[in-house]
């Protein structure tokens, strides 16, 4: 199995020296790392921190992608699968969002000025990444202290700041420790804020945001024993989401974690990890944008959530267990109307109890293989709903009540058993190729937005289609059969890795029309917000299948090429309908020049039409086009390193197909029109500083 794993600025520049063909030229690397260790460098530009959200690093990672439903929003994509199917680790941690339309998802709890590198489980995840990885797996790791190599205490840290003129953008993080051999102290913070950002014709309103967070870990380690406490506090505050119903006024909360390692004397080492996680979020949707009295909403969403894995390594072996449980609260009110209510999710909690076995390594010498197997028991049960609508006269207070006594008395308590099969066999056939093939069975189980939303709404896990769903208690488990073929070509000038694979999606989950029989919820949508085609939650057929690629090449001493491509096409297996908001046919090419201390680079990101859009979901098409980007490094000292750059040189006007609808009315937004696909951003120059000490 391979790990692809990019790399910021800082440390691609100041970490790892390599000779191709340049003496003492400090250049970055993508390492896709095989079983063994092994790592084929593949030489790239460095990546500067344009903007404050991470998911614009996973954007850079072959096959990958994010959906962005605002400036702090960004949904992990990978393959044409995203949201809950997509396996998003924040430091060895999967977190839960708060809100029921992912606005804190989890790549917003890691900002990119605290980023020490963001990976990818190429193809097929090992079961050992992770419960319920259809959509693979996906780690961000935030800077860290290391021990020290003796007993004095060692001082350490880093700075990272820079300003992008587009929405004057600010960022800034700071990480300082002190450590020696036996302790470890840390302390990480950040700040980011931004006003409303501008497109080639106008200003997307309301797309400001502000975001704190703090860090406190302490290491310990003697004898084969390691021991390490971090909690993290996250402070989202007032950040626009203009494709959503409603804005963040905040989301904030706690992350606490401990884990603890110990080396055996048989060789083999055991490892545990315990998190705690507590988080509300606060929605509005009048205060960053005009809505009348009576319509005017709060929305208040907690979720409480902890987890523990365990894990035995010994020889090729790794075995373990890992067990998470989520409670999930969302209850929207009106604040001029204490008589109005709505509870949206009511004590919803979700379970999973999860057991896996692994072997990774060497058949022969030309010859590795990375299989497992991971048996789990998702369990999942809701409280009873009520809301002041089933008060009102009429036909709504009679639909309402019957929506509310449908879900009360239905079976909310609900189990799957899942079951994970991976098969990867590498051959090497030379020091420069290697083939992969592998094969895999994944399985998920839906949402508890897909399962409990049992109100025609748009509480759908950031699905930002514009139209109301409605949950379905008695949805199946999705199961995908998976297969993957890649190649693997390098060499000290150059090298490719493409990977094709093929999604064979039993069950997938998606929103189909709400049948007749169920007037009730056509006719709530149709009275709340005119929506007269709301749709239910319901399983499907589908499949999924593409290519993606990384590849490098060294022109000249100076001289550097290198990109990647990505392709998906997502299709329903059961009618002639599309998948909703699969990423275009993507690439991106970068031409550098690199001297010792310094480097520029010029980026060529193109993206292909996507005409290929889901009928059901009221899908709109967009137009292909290319963006250009400058950037530039300049390294004075080893231990600063000056960054400026501007993106979208040419101000080129343009939709990102994986951006969500502009919900703004014109009173807010005179730029946009309510419906439209929200514009990509326009030209931004930036500049940004790096400091270790």
């Amino acid at each position: 199995m391979q790990y692809f794993k990019l790399l910021p600025v800082p440390f691609l520049m100041l970490g790892l020296h390599t000779s191709v063909h340049a003496e003492h030229i400090s250049l970055p690397t993508i390492s896709v790392e095989g079983q063994t260790g092994e790592a084929t460098p593949y030489v790239i530009p460095p990546l500067s921190i344009t903007s404050p959200d991470t998911g614009d690093l996973v954007k850079r990672l072959p096959g990958a992608n994010v959906n962005s439903n605002g400036p702090l929003t960004s949904i992990a994509q990978y393959r044409g699968l995203f949201s809950d199917r997509v396996n998003v680790l924040v430091d060895g941690v999967r977190l839960n969002q708060a809100g029921p339309n992912r606005m804190d998802s989890p790549l917003s709890y890691l900002p990119s000025s605290r980023v020490a590198d963001v990976a990818l489980y190429r193809g097929i995840a090992p079961v050992s990444t992770g419960i319920e990885t259809i959509g693979g797996t996906i780690v961000a790791n935030s800077k860290q202290a290391e021990f020290g190599a003796d007993e004095e205490f060692e001082l350490h840290g880093n700075i990272t700041a820079g300003y992008a003129e587009n929405g004057n953008t600010r960022y800034s993080g700071i990480t300082a420790n002190a450590a020696n051999e036996t302790h470890r102290f840390q302390i990480s913070g950040s700040v980011d804020r931004g006003n409303n950002l501008e497109f080639d014709n106008g200003t997307i309103y309301p797309s400001e945001h502000e975001r704190d967070t703090l860090g406190i870990a302490y290491g310990f380690q003697k004898a084969g024993h390691e021991v390490e406490l971090a909690i993290d506090h996250d402070d989202t505050g007032h950040t626009g989401t203009p494709a959503l119903p409603m804005d963040i006024v905040y989301a904030r909360g706690e992350n606490y974690k401990l884990n603890f390692s110990k080396n055996l004397n048989n060789g083999g080492k055991f490892t545990t990890r315990f998190h705690y996680q507590d988080s509300e979020h606060r929605m509005s949707n009048y205060l960053f944008r005009s809505t009348a009295n009576p319509m005017q909403r709060y929305a208040d969403a907690d979720v409480e959530a902890a987890g523990i894995n365990l894990s035995y390594n010994l020889n090729n072996w790794t075995i373990g267990f890992d067990a998470d449980q989520a409670d999930h609260n969302t209850n929207i009110y009106n604040p001029n109307n204490t008589m109005f209510y709505v509870n949206n999710f009511k004590d919803v909690e979700r379970d999973r109890y999860s057991i896996f076995a692994e072997w990774a390594g060497a058949i022969q010498d030309d010859l590795k293989l990375q299989s497992g197997i991971r048996l789990s028991r998702i369990n999942m049960d809701a409280g009873e709903v009520n809301t002041s609508m089933t008060m009102m006269g009429g036909m709504m207070g009679m639909n309402t009540t019957t929506l509310r006594n449908n879900f009360n008395t239905s079976d909310r308590s609900q189990e799957d058993n899942l079951a994970d099969l991976t098969f990867v066999l590498t051959k090497t056939l030379n020091q420069e190729v290697d083939i992969e093939f592998g094969l895999a069975r994944k399985q998920r189980s839906a949402s508890y937005q897909e399962r409990y939303l049992w109100l025609p709404m748009q509480s759908t896990s950031g699905l930002a289609d514009g139209n109301n769903h409605i949950g379905n208690v008695d949805l199946d488990a999705e199961t995908a059969y998976q297969a993957e073929l890649g190649l693997d070509w390098h060499t000290a000038k150059s090298g490719i890795s493409p990977r094709v694979f093929y999604h064979h999606i039993n069950d997938y989950i998606q929103g189909v029309a709400v049948p007749m029989s169920n007037m009730a919820a056509i006719g709530v949508s149709t009275m709340m917000g005119g929506d007269t085609t709301p749709l239910q939650f319901q399983n499907v057929d589908a499949k999924l299948y593409g290519i993606d690629a990384n590849w490098y090449a060294t022109l000249s001493d100076e001289w550097q090429l290198d990109g990647t491509v990505s392709y998906v096409r997502g299709e329903r297996r059961d009618t002639s309908d599309n998948l909703y908001r699969i990423a275009p046919l993507t690439a991106r090419t970068m031409l550098s020049y690199v001297q010792t201390t310094w480097r520029i680079g010029f980026e060529a990101e193109t993206v292909a039409a996507q005409n290929k859009v889901s009928t059901e979901n009221e899908e709109k098409k967009t137009s292909g086009y290319a963006l250009f980007h400058l950037t530039g490094n300049y390294q004075p000292t080893e231990n600063i390193t000056l960054s400026a750059g501007v993106n979208n040189l040419f101000d080129r006007g343009y939709n990102d197909h994986l951006g969500g609808y502009n919900r703004i009315s014109a009173i807010d937004s005179p730029d946009l029109t309510t419906g439209d696909r929200l514009p990509g951003i326009g030209r931004s120059a930036y500049v940004g500083v790096n400091v270790n000490w």
